[in-house]
């Protein structure tokens, strides 16, 4: 699949940072991108549309990533969607997440190159990927 014809969502109550998020998404070659401001709202575009990613803050006031998680691991329909968490990585997060079933951590902050490897990982290749193992991808479940 190309990144442009990717649909992805983007689900922060920052609005900075789900904002900063879009731009370098769109920076990187995405043209469908969907933003959430709260758990609710991503909810209700979860179950109405289809998202080849999903990147998801973790600690959200109403509901997190983990309830964002649960849903699309719990719907048939989504259970094979990509949900990547952006958060600072702990072991307590990790370990949750893990259970959940997240499909990577986007460890804040985050920078270019490493959106880049998450886009490479779970929507396609913009350039030649490099030789190697991503420092990324050993947060890939």
């Amino acid at each position: 699949m190309k990144r442009r014809d990717a649909r992805l969502l983007v689900v922060d109550d920052v609005p900075l940072s789900r904002v900063a998020t879009h731009h370098a998404l769109r920076a990187l070659g995405c043209r469908v991108i969907d933003e959430a401001g709260h758990g609710p709202r991503a909810l209700q575009l979860l179950t109405s549309q289809h998202y080849d990613l999903v990147i998801s803050n973790w600690k959200m006031a109403d509901l997190g990533g983990r309830e964002i998680l649960q849903l699309v691991r719990g719907t048939p329909r989504l259970a094979g969607t990509p949900v990547v968490i952006a958060t600072p990585v702990t072991p307590e997060v990790v370990a949750e997440a893990a259970e959940a079933g997240v499909s990577a951590f986007l460890p804040r902050p985050f920078g270019f190159q490493t959106l880049e490897e998450v886009l490479r990982i779970f929507i396609g290749k913009r350039t030649p990927p490099e030789a190697g193992r991503a420092p990324l991808e050993r947060f890939v479940n």
